[in-house]
């Protein structure tokens, strides 16, 4: 089976339409306020409305309260709804998409509602890359993301090595703090041709 594609942080609409044309199969919005991602609801209205049914949409949450997670899916239509705080099982059970989980260790507690695990370095473009020996153990169990760390360069070699479910980039397909549009479609054919 082809590895999965999901592209993150994604900021504009032109940014949008390459992801798509690439054929990526997971488009990622952050709305983590204190993110250098964070991308308004009403932008992120307007690129969704052109590209919806075309690829599967994300919203990336950390520590949001329920209702604001909720209110932001149903306003969107996400399809996906992906946590990266303390968020525990009771608070995942309220949460009425399925949810992409981020983990930062092999410590962790798979929910009823969770559809997917990430698996992800503790903090956002910092730090050693997951360790890929456990990776590759979890993704026998379950169906992940791999993410942090990704560029086009090293993404065939971790694909080959883990065997995820699929593989997630935000800062590595940035130059300078934007989205370069290069970096992207590199990736995706990279990513597409590996096993």
């Amino acid at each position: 089976m082809k590895v999965k594609i999901k592209i993150c942080g994604i900021r504009s609409l032109d940014s949008a339409k390459v992801v798509v044309a690439g054929g990526a199969d997971f488009i990622g919005f952050n709305f983590v306020t204190s993110s250098k991602r964070y991308i308004d609801t009403e932008v992120c209205k307007t690129i969704i409305n052109d590209i919806k049914g075309k690829i599967k949409t994300v919203g990336v949450f950390q520590n949001a309260s329920i209702e604001r997670v909720n209110t932001i899916a149903d306003l969107l239509d996400l399809d996906f709804v992906q946590l990266h705080g303390k968020e525990n099982e009771i608070y995942m059970k309220k949460i009425n998409r399925p949810i992409i989980r981020s983990i930062h260790s092999t410590d962790f507690v798979k929910s009823v509602n969770t559809k997917f695990l990430l698996l992800d370095r503790e903090k956002q473009g910092r730090g050693n890359m997951f360790d890929l020996k456990e990776a590759k153990k979890i993704a026998v169990q379950f169906e992940i993301f791999f993410a942090g760390g990704l560029t086009p360069e090293n993404v065939v070699s971790v694909i080959e090595k883990v065997k995820p479910f699929a593989v997630d980039i935000a800062g590595g397909i940035e130059t300078d703090g934007k989205e370069d549009f290069k970096k992207i479609k590199e990736f995706i054919a990279r990513a597409k041709g590996a096993i």
